[in-house]
């Protein structure tokens, strides 16, 4: 099938306007209620992982490039990502989610027990990593696209609000346990943790209906056409509607140059500009990641956003613009309220990009065009990359404040290629069969 024969919006597709401010409304559905609860048992272990091997090559090498290396590993498989979203539209995507958690769970074993018979080394750590990797990114593309398969289309802006306050409720709780373990126990009881979260998610995951609602009833293209001409599929999807082509671009930009910060380079950050040791970077997180929660929350609840491109624009603005004081010189004290207020717009940048992404792809051409955007998370480890080697080279408060101008320079430029971002799509095309012409 041609992706111009999917290009359209059924009216049981057009995103419905919600009346409840219930940031929760979307639990109501049983399917989601396990996508969810599996995605959060899952994220808690991977960001106790982050924290954990952060720490560990971090105070083994003493080198921040060497723990961006690390953060950049996590990302290797990012390249499959187009055909993940293929075998996605293509498969269960429950079948696929059950094999992606159940992969992570032996590989994050397989440390445990490196770790516990006091063999693990520094390169064990990259090894396994660069392998969780291949499997990570399946699982992120099952979740997206089960997300928005199991609820209502007037509840998608809600699934995306709770799917980014899981991320960010992930990284408060991860955070501060992965922490909290390594310190007090060590690293062999903190990995025990990762690998009980893990099985718990795979189970959860098991649990999901064998019928997602509306995805099995829809005609589908069984002509075995290959998996480079479905990806070729997306690719002119996207092509055919810039305003997707600008959420990808997005989609890029912030894990490029925010993302970094939240994540490994957040210890270095922590070590150098407030000399604090691994619980206080997990506090660090935890508040960061806490005012992200708050955001994608409110902006998850609130009814019916009509123009998730335009939100995206002022939210990253904003955002970029409270990057720029993390590199003065203030106290521990003060640098938490900043990082509570960044977090904030940085779920609600989250939601408005994944909304405006679901919202505008034909449901069975989601899991190419997240495909798609799972490329775009290549832009973390490049950002980890250029973050640790600024910091390295010269001090973190460059590595701060460049990431903080070049996001700012970006987004300028992208308000100007491709303009239909801030008007948006309008109602009539919205509701209607077709997108219109950009």
């Amino acid at each position: 099938m041609r992706p111009e024969d999917r290009s359209t919006l059924s009216s049981s597709q057009a995103p419905a306007v919600r009346r409840s401010l219930n940031p929760f409304v979307a639990l109501r559905q049983r399917d989601f209620r396990f996508v969810w609860s599996s995605e959060m048992l899952h994220l808690w272990a991977h960001e106790m992982e982050i924290l954990v091997l952060a720490w560990f090559i971090f105070s083994e090498t003493e080198s921040p490039l060497q723990v961006g290396l690390i953060g950049a590993t996590r990302f290797a498989g990012t390249l499959l990502a187009p055909l993940y979203g293929a075998i996605v539209d293509r498969f269960d995507r429950r079948k696929v989610q059950i094999f992606s958690r159940s992969m992570s769970t032996a590989l994050a074993t397989t440390l445990m027990v490196l770790v516990l018979t006091d063999v693990f080394v520094a390169w064990h750590a990259f090894v396994i990593v660069g392998l969780s990797s291949l499997v990570q990114m399946l699982g992120i593309l099952a979740n997206q696209a089960l997300s928005a398969d199991t609820v209502e289309p007037g509840e998608l802006n809600n699934a995306m609000g709770l799917n980014r306050a899981t991320i960010d409720l992930a990284r408060v709780t991860g955070s501060l346990l992965g922490g909290g373990l390594m310190s007090a126990l060590g690293l062999g009881p903190a990995y025990i943790g990762v690998v009980i979260l893990y099985v718990f998610a795979t189970a959860a995951a098991a649990l999901i209906s064998k019928r997602p609602a509306r995805v099995d009833d829809i005609d589908r293209d069984d002509s075995g056409s290959g998996y480079f001409r479905e990806i070729a599929d997306g690719v002119a999807y996207v092509r055919e509607h810039s305003i997707l082509a600008g959420l990808l671009f997005f989609a890029f930009l912030i894990e490029f140059t925010t993302f970094p910060l939240i994540n490994e380079l957040m210890a270095v950050m922590g070590e150098e500009l407030f000399g604090t040791d691994e619980t206080g970077v997990g506090v660090m997180r935890a508040v960061g990641s806490g005012g992200a929660l708050l955001g994608a929350l409110v902006t998850g609840a609130y009814p019916g956003i009509r123009n998730p491109s335009r939100l995206l624009l002022i939210t990253v603005i904003v955002w970029h613009l409270l990057t720029l004081p993390l590199a003065l010189d203030m106290s521990f004290g003060l640098v938490l309220p900043l990082l509570f207020l960044w977090g904030i717009f940085a779920g609600a940048s989250f939601v408005a990009l994944m909304v405006g992404l679901l919202q505008m792809t034909h449901v069975t051409l989601r899991g190419r065009v997240m495909g798609l955007r799972g490329l775009a998370i290549y832009g973390l480890p490049l950002g980890l990359l250029l973050g640790g080697w600024l910091a390295e080279r010269f001090n973190v408060q460059t590595m701060i404040t460049v990431h903080g101008l070049l996001g700012l320079a970006l987004t300028a430029v992208a308000i100007v290629v491709w303009p239909v971002l801030w008007r948006g799509i309008g109602e009539r095309e919205r509701q209607v069969e077709t997108f219109g012409d950009d």
